[in-house]
């Protein structure tokens, strides 16, 4: 397949090293990267007797591009300035504007979070890799060595948050595994570890060789151990040395008195670490090291005549490049090594496949996570091309994001058919998809409140960076003994106590403030009051402070957050979850199946109520407009992106007249497909 004289001459451009190119891609190396997609699939559609779709209005793929791109459907003033623009490229220098902003970040982590099951609250170590994840998309961190990191990542979160990826699975590392084959590889290979794979060549002999590449991972801190054991060992002496050299010469002549001062010993060093264990207990669970020691065994109940119950199983690979006879130390970074090559058979494909049907609906190889050696995909020369351009781009899927928006493709009009499950699909255009819950939740936002900030809001990152703190600060020795013989605590109550009189004076001084200068000089003095309280809260308590990172998360009280800026997963019965918002238990567990409550969600919740609700600045913004046809004209470019045509002014204008009956069409425009489906 990548041998034909056709395909080299199509991929020569795409093989230039990354480093010769500046970043973004240069414009023509876009245009003609998408273009040689566009002209793979019409080859093959051509030889099937079959023609490509329509190229859609702008109104059309205004919406498309928003939705697609970064998350969410245009303001009203986004999409007059689209709509009015007369330029001939404006789509193309739309589709970049929107790949290089904010939004794209938002929306890319929001699909990447539920491929790898980020749970924001999970421990400390779900914070640090939520943090983590999205501060590397947006850094445009090559998809391979993202990987690369999180499987072989090792110690604790605070040093490499990428250890989150296993902590997700604490004490469940062949589960782990098996996830990790799906998502990186797409190979469901999980029914090979309890029984020989019914559907695939996999034994449950051959899952639990590959498996071993992860037999050495323990869900602790050999740090956390060392520095009970030495900071007990370290007080108990300094308690000894405290008793003075008469006390222990006279317990020396009494054995009574001797054995009397060694059980207060006991009970002394037991005090002692029973102060240090609740400190450094979530330290401790919160990371993961490697033991060369420890190899992987079959289970107990195998039944099979290739191994013996309980017998060791050597690390191997089953497919690709052979691998075998790794040392223990060297395990998982080998198997990291061996997922991510750009020669492994499954890797770059499946990437490549996932962000083409995120794109257009449905992947050239369907399911996306369920691959074999007998997987034909719909457009074999299409995929083999992506293949050799992921690499091409080093794995930077922005800019492959950014190739497949700039195809004609993804101009076309949607498919007029639903594709079938694991069939073949003929790519004439898109196929026709409904919003996500996550672009759901932010278009509301631009349907409240007429403009939406796509910018991170810090709050993740201050209480990592908090945590963070507070775990240097146990690991400094002079600290944590202050700690643990309750000075820090003694200081940190004191403090606490001024700054908690300081906040009631700051209170009262606001609440007599007359002049408007003083107001703003007492409004002034009593959040600084504040910050002080909170801080020294934090110092009279640390244990609280280190665990402040299960609570963590942005403050929404104005509902005007992204769901990228909101704890993973959202909570049940939430308008998300409402909507089939994932619950990160599964790789991308999120759907979009249709159900009553939804319908009644959109008809009866006051937060989806845009006109009449008390935070809508689109319901103020249209009692404002003077005249019906204003009025319908704000509706339709909010909702859909355009004006209405002259049969919609027709039906609806004398709506748009009443507020309680442009409150009903503004529902009823919310519950249609035309609203709900990305077209």
């Amino acid at each position: 397949m990548f041998t034909t004289p056709r395909l080299l001459a199509l991929t020569t451009f795409v093989l230039t090293p990354l480093a010769a190119w500046s970043k973004p891609l240069p414009e023509a190396t876009v245009e003609q990267a998408a273009a040689r997609i566009d002209s793979l699939l019409e080859a093959d559609l051509k030889r099937a007797g079959s023609t490509p779709n329509p190229r859609v209005d702008d109104a059309t793929f205004l919406r498309r591009a928003y939705l697609g791109i970064v998350g969410r459907i245009p303001s009203e003033a986004e999409a007059l300035a689209f709509l009015d623009d007369r330029a001939g490229d404006k789509r193309s220098a739309l589709v970049d504007r929107l790949v290089a902003s904010p939004g794209f970040d938002s929306h890319l982590f929001n699909w990447t979070a539920d491929l790898l099951r980020v749970q924001t609250r999970q421990e400390q170590f779900g914070l640090g890799w939520h943090v983590w994840l999205r501060q590397s998309l947006a850094g445009d961190t090559p998809w391979d060595q993202l990987v690369s990191e999180m499987l072989g990542a090792t110690g604790h979160c605070v040093t490499d948050p990428a250890v989150g990826y296993y902590l997700r699975d604490r004490n469940m590392q062949l589960d782990n595994f098996s996830n990790s084959m799906q998502v990186f590889l797409g190979r469901q290979i999980g029914c090979a570890q309890c029984h020989d794979h019914p559907f695939d060549t996999w034994t449950q002999y051959d899952y639990y060789q590959m498996a071993a590449f992860g037999g050495g991972i323990e869900y602790r801190s050999k740090e956390a151990q060392d520095l009970i054991r030495k900071t007990v060992q370290e007080l108990s002496s300094s308690k000894t040395a405290a008793n003075g050299p008469r006390e222990i010469k006279a317990a020396g002549k009494n054995k009574n008195a001797e054995k009397k001062r060694r059980r207060e010993l006991q009970r002394a060093n037991k005090t002692l670490a029973g102060q240090f264990r609740p400190i450094f207990k979530d330290f401790n669970k919160n990371a993961i090291l490697d033991d060369p020691g420890a190899m992987l065994k079959l289970p107990d109940d195998y039944q099979y005549r290739d191994g013996k119950p309980g017998e060791i199983v050597a690390a191997e690979t089953l497919f690709g490049e052979k691998i075998s006879g790794v040392a223990p130390e060297d395990r998982r970074e080998t198997f990291a090594a061996w997922v991510t090559s750009p020669d492994n058979p499954y890797f770059t494909k499946v990437i490549a496949n996932r962000l083409w049907a995120r794109t257009f609906g449905h992947g050239l190889v369907d399911p996306v996570d369920d691959w074999s050696e007998d997987t034909v995909p719909s457009h074999p020369e299409v995929l083999a091309y992506l293949d050799t351009t992921m690499k091409g781009v080093g794995y930077d899927l922005r800019q492959f994001l950014r190739i497949l928006y700039r195809t004609r493709l993804f101009e076309r009009e949607c498919l007029d058919e639903e594709p079938a499950m694991g069939m073949p699909l003929a790519f004439r255009g898109p196929t026709l998809t409904r919003m996500s819950a996550e672009q759901l939740h932010d278009s509301f936002l631009v349907l409240t409140r007429s403009s939406i900030d796509d910018s991170p809001t810090p709050a993740f990152t201050k209480s990592w960076d908090a945590y963070r703190q507070q775990v240097t600060n146990l690991l400094n020795a002079e600290t944590r003994d202050l700690v643990l013989l309750g000075e820090s605590a003694r200081q940190g109550e004191k403090l606490l106590r001024e700054a908690q009189a300081g906040l009631r004076a700051a209170q009262k001084a606001r609440a007599v403030a007359g002049t408007p200068a003083e107001r703003s000089a007492a409004q002034a003095e009593f959040q600084h009051a504040r910050e002080e309280f909170l801080a020294a809260r934090k110092q009279a308590d640390p244990l609280r402070a280190m665990q402040m990172g299960k609570r963590a998360g942005a403050r929404d009280n104005n509902g005007s957050l992204r769901a990228s800026e909101h704890p993973a997963p959202f909570n049940p019965g939430s308008l998300v979850r409402e909507f089939g918002g994932s619950d990160r238990q599964t790789p991308s567990s999120s759907d979009t199946t249709a159900t009553v409550p939804q319908a009644l969600a959109l008809l009866n919740n006051p937060k989806t109520d845009i006109v009449a609700g008390k935070k809508s600045m689109l319901g103020r913004q249209l009692a404002n407009l003077k005249t019906p046809r204003e009025r319908l004209d704000c509706l339709f470019l909010t909702l859909f992106s355009q004006r209405p045509d002259a049969a919609e002014q027709e039906r609806f204008l004398p709506l748009a007249k009443d507020p309680t009956a442009l409150r009903d069409l503004a529902r009823a425009m919310m519950t249609s497909n035309r609203f709900l489906f990305i077209q």
